[in-house]
Order: C-alpha cells, then sequence, then structure tokens
C-alpha cells in the first residue's frame, strides 16, 4: 500500500479519538441516515455485498442484517478493528484493504457500497481509478451505488451565500471534490445509470436558510434544525433543488 495521506491518518485517528459510534464516520447522523434511506431501498436478501469504505462498521452492522453477506474494507486498520471489537463478523467480514489496489476483496460480487470515499483520495485520477477498480470487482450485470460529494453543489450554494451576504461554504480541508461532470464519462463509460439520489433540499436548508434565519455561527455544525426538517426531505425529494446538492447517488448497473 502507498503511503498514507493526511485524510488517511485523520480518519485512522477518529476510529480512536471519537467515542460514538455512530458518529465516527460523519457527525451529521441526519445526513447519514438520508444516505441509508436511498441505499437499503436498492438492496436484495440475496446479495453478495462489497462495502468500500466500512468505517468503524456502524453501516456494515446494518447492511449485513439485509443482504445474504458483507465484504466491509477500509485503508484505516484502526476503523477495522473498531469493526472488528465492537460488531463482530458473522455474515460478513472486516479486512483492511485500499480502493486504489484492492488486494484481499474476493469477486465478483452482486453489488458494492461506496458512499463518501472518493473525496478522501488525492486527485481526479485516483477516483476514477477506483471506479475502474469497483468495477471489476462486480459480477456481469452487477449494481454499484456510488454516494459521493462534488464541487458543483458547493459552487452552488456558495453563489446563493453571498447574495445574501454570508460567506461561502468552505468543503472540509481534508477532502478532494471533483466535479460531477468529470466523473460522468468514466461512469457512463462503464455503467448505466438505473437510479439516482441527491441532497439537495437538506443542502440548501441546512446551508442556505439556516444560516440565513439563525446565524452563520448557529449553523456551523449538524443540530436541532437537522431532526426538524428529516420528516419534510424524507417526504419529498426536492428535485428542483438538485443544483444544491453537495452529495449525488446513483444505481449503477455494470456494462
Amino acid at each position: 500500500m502507498s503511503q498514507k495521506s493526511n485524510t488517511d491518518l485523520h480518519w485512522n485517528s477518529r476510529a480512536i479519538s471519537e467515542s460514538d459510534g455512530a458518529k465516527v464516520n460523519i457527525a451529521d447522523t441526519v445526513q447519514r441516515d438520508l444516505e441509508l434511506q436511498y441505499i437499503f431501498n436498492h438492496l436484495s436478501p440475496s446479495m453478495r455485498l462489497l462495502e468500500v469504505g466500512c468505517g468503524n462498521g456502524y453501516v456494515t452492522d446494518q447492511l449485513r442484517a439485509r443482504v445474504a453477506h458483507v465484504d466491509a474494507f477500509d485503508y484505516a486498520e484502526n476503523m477495522v478493528s473498531r469493526g472488528k471489537e465492537v460488531y463482530g463478523e458473522t455474515n460478513n467480514r472486516f479486512f483492511v484493504d485500499s480502493v486504489l489496489d484492492p488486494k484481499n476483496a474476493r469477486g465478483p460480487y452482486d453489488a458494492a457500497l461506496c458512499v463518501r470515499v472518493l473525496i478522501n483520495l488525492r486527485d481526479l485520477s485516483e477516483q476514477i481509478r477506483s471506479i475502474r477498480n469497483i468495477h471489476n470487482l462486480l459480477k456481469p450485470g452487477g449494481v454499484l451505488i456510488l454516494i459521493e460529494g462534488y464541487k458543483e453543489g458547493f459552487a452552488a450554494i456558495s453563489d446563493f451565500r453571498q447574495k445574501i451576504g454570508i460567506e461561502p461554504l468552505k468543503p472540509a480541508a481534508i477532502n478532494y471534490y471533483s466535479g460531477l461532470s468529470e466523473l460522468m464519462p468514466t461512469i457512463q463509460e462503464l455503467f448505466a445509470v438505473a437510479d439516482t439520489f441527491h441532497t439537495g433540499l437538506f443542502d440548501f436548508l441546512t446551508r442556505i436558510i439556516l444560516p440565513a434565519v439563525a446565524g452563520p455561527g448557529q449553523a456551523s455544525g449538524p443540530g436541532q434544525f437537522h431532526a426538524q426538517i428529516e420528516p419534510v426531505v424524507r417526504a419529498y425529494d426536492g428535485r428542483e433543488f438538485a443544483q444544491y446538492a453537495r452529495l449525488h447517488g446513483f444505481v449503477l448497473t455494470k456494462r
């Protein structure tokens, strides 16, 4: 494996420093649950699933209750160790591996899940390489559920915020956001798009409306407002807000 980046080191440390298992992979549990709602709708009990970037196993535990088997890996050794210790292995397997050069995965798989993993890579070329690697691990007609962040949504949110006198939205320093338009040629070469998902309404409300009403200083992280709007976001897909989505998701079928 290649030398760990600062982002890799961050996640390896977080596996130890964050005591709340539900928040190890993401502090905004409402956003994570919106992602899971979408993911669970596309799983079936017969699936043999590959989870790319499993973190501490919090999601793995929920996945294994919905599919036949989960192979779950992460590049952070401490994450994998925590997953084994807390959740154990039943119809799942935890292991250390890299999406840039997977050596321990046992494909082909019926499906693969990759959520907010590519943004932790160094650049666009690594993201493209990873998508190709996941594609190679799927059986013919296999499914990739891909949910990632892209720079277009951040730009649209920042433009709106500046119009109402709020400073631009700053992506996390540990992440690399490519453009969705930059990744789509590779995605479309390798997969057919079967379904889509985005967080546009959620992002518009939490990144524009909340700071506009409560003040930027009161909207620096997840809180009560996020939980209050969750039923609204779950009930309505908000397709007209797609341009403000930090995250876009796809159900992709291997060509």
